[in-house]
């Protein structure tokens, strides 16, 4: 994602479960005097679950919008050339509507392959009517 986005990196101490809310969204916590949503994009881009919560969470910050995803590990700052980034073929039927709609494109590091996330749709994603209706 694009560094412009992300607010800071914390680790992940408290989550105040909300009743009522789509399943991606796991709780609340306090970030210096915010109350952030918590997503766990796992399930939005329809991978395994973890089996604990992760240690670590990212603060996108979008507009006026602010959340919270889950990760497992203090993200890496990487800059990537414009080269090195594929755009994702949207549509792929093993691929979630999440995932179709949010991940902007890949970038190949090493033998690793990163998936690089459009913070913009994402916020566009989870504010949807479908998606509170559907997750």
């Amino acid at each position: 994602m694009d560094l412009q986005h992300i607010r800071e990196v914390f680790p992940l101490e408290f989550v105040t479960p909300i009743p009522g809310m789509p399943p991606v969204v796991i709780g609340m916590t306090n970030v210096r005097g915010s109350v952030v949503p918590i997503v766990d994009i796992r399930l939005l881009l329809e991978l395994p679950q973890a089996e604990t919560l992760p240690p670590f969470a990212v603060v996108l910050r979008h507009e006026d919008y602010q959340l919270a995803i889950l990760v497992d590990r203090s993200p890496e700052i990487m800059s990537v050339l414009p080269e090195q980034f594929e755009a994702t073929p949207h549509g792929s039927p093993e691929d979630s509507e999440a995932s179709r709609f949010i991940v902007h494109g890949i970038v190949r590091i090493e033998d690793t392959v990163h998936q690089i996330l459009d913070v913009t749709q994402l916020v566009a994603y989870l504010d949807s009517e479908e998606t509170t209706e559907n997750v």
